[in-house]
């Protein structure tokens, strides 16, 4: 469903992300936990490009968001002139499979291509290509709901509007659809009693509670989760992690950014582990908390359990 291939990501000369590759299916629970300013936001930001990746490609339902990275497709590297060029001048010094293989690994490692000066040949092949499989951002968008830490709610708009502005906005459905549609999401998190009030009145666990029913008010395919429980009291922790328990229970396909390591014990099919701008370990739940293999992920086990 989701193929995130080798993504990097660069704030200027800080390093966020350092190739990371992940594949999430229909139906699973991807939870991803790991120390603060180990890239969890950044990566799942870059899922639904919040953020760019400075390398790397994301795609989706074998569609891609990204630019096409030519460093992922050896076909564009050899209709380079900086390909060519090297070819050139190296030929002979291995069999041309060899030869191939070598000069395709130096220009990956030396970061050498420069779109601007690789041929006509280099950059037909990267527009057909991105032609061929690309989507409009805002229709995946549609496929994928965004959870923030902070609610993201409108506190100009009541939550009702907050909850049909946008199926309305991109005419996924009428006025009545939506209202029919938001009463029901709402009756389900034991909320309908607030559809004409405004977030400021509400507490942060019924904000967070809002802004997921508002993310299922365009039936997405995934739902991206950032760190949807940081910002609450703990005692409104449980009420928010009961809606995504139920959801998760129900088969939605979800992404969990989080420190709640209970949570990911519970609901979790798979766990990963990033440090440093990287998955450094990833495994179902019973073997990930139980059964460690990552040095950095036993001493941060040891410190949050």
């Amino acid at each position: 469903m989701i193929n995130v291939n080798n993504i990097y990501k660069k704030f200027g000369s800080l390093n966020v992300l350092n190739g990371v590759s992940c594949t999430i299916e229909k139906g699973e629970k991807v939870v991803i936990v790991g120390p603060s300013g180990g890239g969890k936001s950044t990566f799942l930001r870059c899922i639904n490009l919040l953020e760019t990746p400075t390398y790397g490609e994301v795609w989706l339902d074998d569609k891609i968001l990204t630019p096409i990275d030519p460093y992922l497709h050896p076909e564009i590297i050899m209709a380079s002139k900086t390909f060519k060029k090297m070819f050139e001048e190296k030929k002979g010094s291995a069999d041309e499979q060899t030869l191939t293989q070598n000069i395709i690994a130096e220009i990956k490692e030396k970061d050498l291509l420069n779109e601007r000066h690789e041929g006509a040949e280099y950059k037909k092949l990267i527009k057909a290509k991105y032609a061929e499989n690309q989507i409009d951002i805002n229709k995946a968008r549609e496929k994928m709901g965004m959870v923030f830490q902070h609610f993201n709610l409108f506190n100009n708009m009541n939550v009702l509007d907050n909850m049909i502005f946008a199926p309305i906005k991109l005419k996924k459905m009428t006025k009545e659809e939506a209202i029919k549609k938001a009463h029901a999401l709402l009756e389900r998190v034991g909320l309908v009693d607030k559809e004409n009030v405004y977030p400021s009145t509400l507490s942060g666990g019924q904000k967070q509670r809002i802004a997921i029913v508002r993310a299922l008010m365009m039936n997405p395919e995934v739902i991206l989760f950032d760190e949807p429980t940081s910002a609450l009291d703990p005692e409104m922790v449980g009420e928010v992690l009961s809606v995504i328990k139920d959801l998760a229970n129900e088969g939605m396909t979800m992404v969990v950014v989080t420190h709640e390591m209970n949570f990911a014990k519970e609901v979790a099919t798979r766990v990963i582990f990033m440090d440093e701008g990287k998955i450094k370990e990833e495994a179902p739940p019973e073997q990930f908390f139980t059964n460690p293999n990552h040095p950095r992920l036993k001493e941060f086990l040891s410190k949050v359990l």
